[in-house]
């Protein structure tokens, strides 16, 4: 539940349209080094600060929340927000929800997983990027893959198109570059961070390829 990373959204001195909608967003034509190449809007090019939400995306987590009418589950994915018009909501709780619980599924073969940050120093530092990663491997091939990517969007970013063309792909360093092209194509850096598109690529491709380890060719 942390808010994002912002430097404008903190610094009450300058507008923003997630604390006051319809104000303006001023990163835009600001420092834009930390900020969203994915799934941002013209309101808002902020990103989410978490790490453990990131790894949680990525093994398919739910959060049960509890509410007037209830108690519901909402997957992981679909818990956070992008801005689009609603910059001020980074959730979907409703007014007056409780989190009870986050559940995480059987998912055997997380047991060959990782997550790497990329930050600017070794300690107390948020991603520049992130990578959360699962390989299910049989033999050279790829059966299933689980990615989610943080410091890049609002929300941690799940990696669908790249999970779908790893799926019945060869464990190469080929089909892991050529799943992190798919998945960043969609990137629209800002004036100051075009280095993530880059940075998220081979950092995707690395962490893929260090769990394939003596499957990868």
């Amino acid at each position: 539940m942390q808010r994002p990373r912002c430097w404008y959204f903190q610094g009450v001195t300058t507008p923003c349209n997630k604390r006051e909608p319809g104000s303006g967003c001023p990163v835009i034509d600001g420092l834009t080094r930390e900020y969203a190449i994915l799934g941002a809007s013209k309101h808002c090019v902020a990103v989410h600060p978490s790490d453990m939400a990131v790894a949680m995306t990525a093994l398919d987590a739910s959060v049960i929340v509890h509410g007037r009418r209830g108690e519901r589950r909402v997957p992981v994915i679909d818990f956070y927000r992008l801005p689009g018009e609603a910059t001020e909501r980074d959730t979907v709780l409703e007014h007056g929800e409780l989190i009870l619980a986050v559940e995480l599924p059987g998912l055997p073969f997380a047991s060959r997983s990782a997550y790497r940050k990329v930050r600017d120093r070794a300690s107390y530092a948020f991603a520049l990027v992130s990578v959360a990663a699962a390989l299910y491997l049989d033999g050279g091939e790829i059966r299933d893959a689980r990615i989610a990517l943080g410091g890049v969007a609002h929300k941690p970013w799940r990696a669908s198109r790249a999970e779908a063309l790893l799926r019945g792909s060869p464990a190469t360093a080929e089909s892991f570059r050529r799943a992190a092209d798919a998945e960043l194509a969609a990137a629209r850096p800002l004036a100051h961070n075009a280095f993530k598109v880059p940075m998220a690529r081979n950092t995707m491709t690395a962490v893929l390829r260090d769990l394939a380890g003596g499957d990868a060719r």
